[in-house]
């Protein structure tokens, strides 16, 4: 959508973690505008698509046709990995949050414009209602590798919020008794679908807490609060929680193993600020700001094919060049295989005696998350040795 709002449903968590974050926004050096990112530039892609399979009757029929008709933004292009990666789960997902919640076709509603005031508001990938007008379904898509919880989502909740509020849409919210929020977020890492519910007291709640949230953040003396919000935060580069954590850190004289549950927060704080100084450097340097010292230079260049059919269909005619020493075929993983047996009506159990699941290693996290504590192999092994 082109409407530009002050506050959206993707800074809700940031507008309620930290008041002080959009006065800070305000002050930081000019950014590029519409940088392109391929990552990024491809989940809007996968998102134009979704939006336009629902505007269709077909959408399972359709996203080949999208696929044969051929899609792209900002130089991302639909293919047929992505449309059995990411377009086929998506689809099943919604079909099957649909029919679980017996939702009315008739009235729901593709990517609707919301607001609460001309400063609140934003647009939501997909809203619909239980043909018993009971239960209303807030849904978004997310197509990163980055998973999204749908628990205490703020910003399907600000979604709500806008929804109920906006003359638009707050009818659907007159006999409702039950607000489904669904993320799906099709990738190898975890359920496809991700659901949680609040009632309407709940959606009052947050209301509260929300504007009560906007309110402060008008505030001139709201003052900065670091916390998983800070994530694409604008102002990071120069709030003064990363870079008092960043002077916090540069004191450090010595780390001892009793200091490191200190530390270890401290360090994932500077190294997100680290990470968002160079991104503001290199947006400088291409809006032509000099730093001193420091210039911009190109990738190293690699060589690609300019006319890969055409190369392909030499590569096949080639009387001396194998297939096998043209091309290379990797097997899906099982995750992937899965889910084109899926699409195919093959059963997967066949293939189960031949996966393990083998993890990769270690890697640290807090005492709270839910997967059981590794074992030291290290220190086990010295303990041996001894």
């Amino acid at each position: 959508m082109a409407t530009h709002f002050k506050y959206g449903g993707s800074t809700a968590a940031r507008t309620m973690g930290c008041p002080a974050w959009l006065r800070l926004a305000e002050t930081v050096p000019l950014v590029l505008d519409g940088g392109s990112n391929p990552a990024a530039d491809t989940g809007t892609m996968l998102h134009n698509c979704m939006e336009e399979l629902y505007s269709l009757d077909s959408p399972i029929e359709a996203a080949e046709e999208l696929l044969d008709k051929g899609r792209e933004y900002k130089g991302q292009h639909l293919t047929q990995e992505l449309v059995n990666d990411k377009l086929n789960p998506a689809i099943d997902s919604v079909d099957d949050i649909w029919k679980e919640l017996d939702l009315d076709l008739a009235h729901s509603y593709v990517e609707p414009l919301v607001k609460i005031d001309t400063d609140i508001g934003g647009s939501i990938d997909l809203i619909g209602i239980s043909k018993d007008k009971k239960t209303v379904l807030i849904l978004d898509y997310k197509f990163g590798h980055v998973s999204v919880s749908a628990e205490d989502n703020k910003q399907l909740k600000f979604y709500a919020l806008a929804a109920a509020t906006d003359p638009a849409t707050r009818e659907l919210f007159d006999a409702c008794d039950t607000i489904v929020m669904a993320i799906i977020q099709p990738n190898d890492d975890g359920a496809d679908l991700q659901v949680s519910e609040m009632s309407m007291d709940d959606l009052d709640t947050f209301e509260t807490e929300y504007l009560t949230a906007v309110d402060l953040s008008d505030e001139p003396t709201a003052q900065p609060k670091g916390g998983s919000w800070c994530r694409y935060c604008p102002a990071e580069a120069t709030c003064p929680v990363k870079t008092g954590a960043a002077l916090k850190a540069s004191r450090v004289n010595e780390i001892t193993s009793d200091k490191l549950a200190e530390y270890l927060p401290l360090a994932d704080e500077v190294i997100a600020w680290a990470k968002a100084v160079k991104k503001m450097a290199h947006e400088q340097l291409e809006l032509a700001t000099p730093i001193k010292g420091y210039k911009l230079v190109n990738k190293r260049a690699s060589r690609v094919w300019n006319d890969q059919n055409a190369v392909e269909n030499k590569v096949r005619k080639a009387k001396k060049i194998k297939l096998a020493d043209g091309f290379d075929y990797k097997l899906k993983s099982p995750a992937q295989l899965e889910k084109i047996c899926k699409e195919l009506g093959v059963d997967f159990k066949a293939y189960a005696p031949y996966i393990s699941s083998v993890s990769t290693g270690t890697t640290l996290a807090k005492e709270t998350d839910k997967r059981p504590a590794a074992l030291p192999i290290a220190g086990l092994e010295q303990l041996n040795q001894m």
